[in-house]
């Protein structure tokens, strides 16, 4: 399976501001159109490569990190005194349910945001707005000020082809329809398919149904997410279940919730890593 984590490094230059909460509040009441960029120096550095942290400073120009190590401020430049703290890429929250309550008011992004995070990732667990398209709209009328990218909802896919008549896999004909929605839902920017294979309304769907989707999903690049079927009783059977799909569709895949949710499970956690480990390759 593809590299989830190698994906979220490439993610963190592409899509975040840095997450020093009090250096980003000094920058946004102290800055004017008149500097060229913004200049950090004097502070330690963990750039989300993995290396070890390093002493040096980072250079921003409007919304995108320009450049980080040796640097000198250039002329024209706001330089702020970062003081020997750590300055790194805003943190990227995988699994958040901020949409919820993030449209509504500002307190969910300010909580992220006062943690470090500048990106949430929402539409998980196999819920999520539909068209994703209708949720983008809405963040770009009302900024939330964070940044916030979204799957597409298996369950919610069956609610819109299926009803509540949910007590039962799909037929070819609702997974056609189903994979319809999705394609349009890529097509406007989602990240791919979420799902929540242990609640009522996708338990009964079939493995065959969730290939079908994911391979909508990897036409687009995306990527799959799931609360996979069970937690307890059939968890290696589930777990086997969401490692079939990344390797049958070739897609990077996570799982949403990582529990061994019965006492006999308890004590197998290396047996867990070392299924993960394999799969990986």
């Amino acid at each position: 399976m593809k590299s989830f984590w190698q994906d979220l490094k490439n993610l963190f230059w592409r899509l975040a501001l840095p997450a020093f909460v009090i250096l980003i509040v000094g920058l946004s009441s102290s800055c004017s159109p008149s500097h060229q960029g913004t200049f950090f120096e004097n502070v330690v550095i963990v750039d989300g490569s993995g290396h070890p942290s390093y002493s040096g400073s980072v250079r921003v120009v409007e919304d995108r990190i320009e450049s980080v190590g040796d640097l000198s401020p250039q002329e024209g430049d706001l330089v702020i005194d970062g003081n020997g703290w750590v300055l790194a890429p805003g943190f990227i929250d995988t699994h958040s349910h901020h949409d919820r309550g993030l449209l509504a008011s500002m307190r969910p992004a300010i909580a992220a945001v006062s943690q470090g995070i500048t990106t949430v990732v929402v539409g998980q667990d196999g819920g999520s707005r539909y068209p994703v398209e209708s949720l983008f709209r809405e963040m770009e009328s009302g900024p939330p000020a964070i940044n916030v990218a979204s799957y597409t909802g298996h369950g919610t896919l069956r609610r819109r082809v299926m009803g509540e008549d949910l007590m039962r896999p799909a037929t070819l004909d609702e997974i056609g329809e189903m994979a319809a929605l999705l394609r349009a839902d890529m097509e406007a920017g989602s990240l791919g398919l979420s799902t929540g294979l242990e609640y009522a309304d996708s338990f009964h769907s079939s493995t065959e149904e969730v290939l079908a989707l994911a391979r909508v999903a990897e036409e687009y690049g995306g990527r799959y997410i799931s609360h996979i079927r069970s937690e307890d009783r059939h968890f290696w059977s589930a777990l086997s279940e969401i490692i079939e799909v990344g390797e049958k569709v070739g897609i990077p895949v996570q799982v949403g919730h990582m529990k061994l949710a019965m006492t006999s499970l308890w004590g197998r956690t290396q047996e867990l890593i070392d299924t993960l480990e394999a799969a990986r390759g």
